[in-house]
């Protein structure tokens, strides 16, 4: 029986992914087989831990292991559907170099980016942050085109850096490794070839266009599709649009981050859209259809005799389309009494007869309706003004 992931860790079920990873960088320092020459025991311990990292430190794994245990990571090439590979860490500076990654640390114990054979190193990623209307956000755009600076392979070149006729050379400090040994104590470690830096290849006849870089910095245009639906903050990955690798390596990729205007008549929540509608207080006193815009239209709906001045209105599919999804979100209505700011004599007439109807509104006199009061008044301002 294998023994928990978790307890060849020493860690709990709920570790963040820091936490795993120094736990396996400690086991990895103790058990290696460098430090520990001829020992089948400590070996075996850092094969375990291996593996445990291997499973733990991969999201989807995890999920699989914590829910079915061993059976769920499914029959892969090895027991629990993870193979341990012994030249995955054969070196101890591999081991170092996944946690410090670049710097000092990562210089001095073999980080930093990783690169393939002849020196191939991937290109980085890029991120450039893209304003739309909020028009643009909810129908989408089939075609974008934004102009981002980057590095791309030189043309002149080929990105190889070298000038024509002429090709790379293995570095002769390093024989093409990349990397140099130095003893320190007990431990031997490798370092970055300080000729080729960590290349393991020499151009002996630079590109007068990318003198020997092999790239060169320049404007490019990219062009894309922005789906429908998408909101401020929503990643859209293009791959292969990023910088140009060096050496051959691929390119990297381009994060298009959004940022979405506000728009004045909507408010945005999720999927669903709400915005104000204002209506006449007739049409919510005796009832009638009612015109009202959308983000794709006009349509109508029906106010109900009767209907409270804040009353909400749903229009179903009305909303936002779902990026990850299907369908829209939903509109939300929220009525609000539209009230005339000004009456011509017949209507104010018309509201005063109307008023006379109404029961005696509470500490007003018998003869007296509220709204009678309140035209009452604005006729006695006048009288004063005058």
């Amino acid at each position: 029986m294998k023994r928990d992931y978790y307890e060849v860790l020493g860690v709990g079920r709920g570790a963040s992914l820091d936490e795993i990873k120094k736990a396996y960088r400690k086991l990895a320092m103790q058990y290696h087989p460098d430090q520990n020459p001829g020992t089948k025991e400590a070996e075996e311990k850092f094969k375990e831990a291996a593996e445990a990292y291997g499973i733990l430190s991969d999201g989807d794994k995890r999920q699989r292991y914590d829910q079915f245990g061993p059976p769920g990571l499914g029959g892969g090439a090895g027991p629990g559907g993870f193979q341990f590979d012994p030249n995955q860490f054969a070196d101890f500076e591999d081991i170092l170099g996944q946690f410090f990654g670049g710097g000092i640390f990562g210089d001095f114990f073999g980080g930093g980016r990783r690169r393939g054979p002849a020196g191939a190193e991937r290109g980085s990623d890029l991120q450039y942050t893209l304003r739309i209307s909020f028009r643009e956000s909810l129908l989408g755009v089939e075609s974008k085109e934004v102009s981002i600076p980057r590095l791309d392979a030189c043309e002149t070149c080929g990105g190889s850096g070298c000038a024509s006729g002429t090709r790379p050379q293995a570095c002769p400090q390093c024989r093409g490794q990349g990397q140099v040994a130095v003893n320190q104590g007990f431990l031997r470690m490798f370092v970055s070839c300080p000729r080729c830096e960590g290349r393991g290849q020499v151009i002996p006849s630079p590109c007068r266009d990318c003198r020997g870089e092999g790239r060169i910095q320049r404007q490019a245009k990219v062009n894309f599709r922005i789906p429908a639906g998408v909101d401020r903050g929503t990643r859209l990955r293009l791959r292969g649009q990023g910088e140009s690798g060096r050496n051959g390596g691929g390119n990297g990729d381009l994060h298009i981050v959004f940022d979405v205007e506000k728009d004045p008549a909507y408010e945005r929540d999720g999927a669903d859209l709400h915005r104000i509608q204002e209506v006449p207080w007739p049409t919510l006193v005796l009832g009638g259809n009612l015109e009202v815009e959308t983000p794709y239209g006009s349509d109508r709906i029906r106010i109900g005799a009767g209907t409270p001045a804040d009353h909400v209105v749903k229009l179903p599919s009305a909303g936002v389309p779902r990026v990850q999804g299907h369908g829209r979100g939903d509109l939300f209505l929220h009525l609000r009494v539209s009230i005339p700011r000004k009456l011509d004599r017949e209507q104010e007439e018309l509201v005063r007869r109307l008023a006379e109807t109404f029961a005696p509104a509470e500490g007003a006199g018998e003869d007296e309706g509220f709204l009678s009061k309140v035209f009452g008044n604005r006729e006695q301002k006048k009288k004063k003004k005058k």
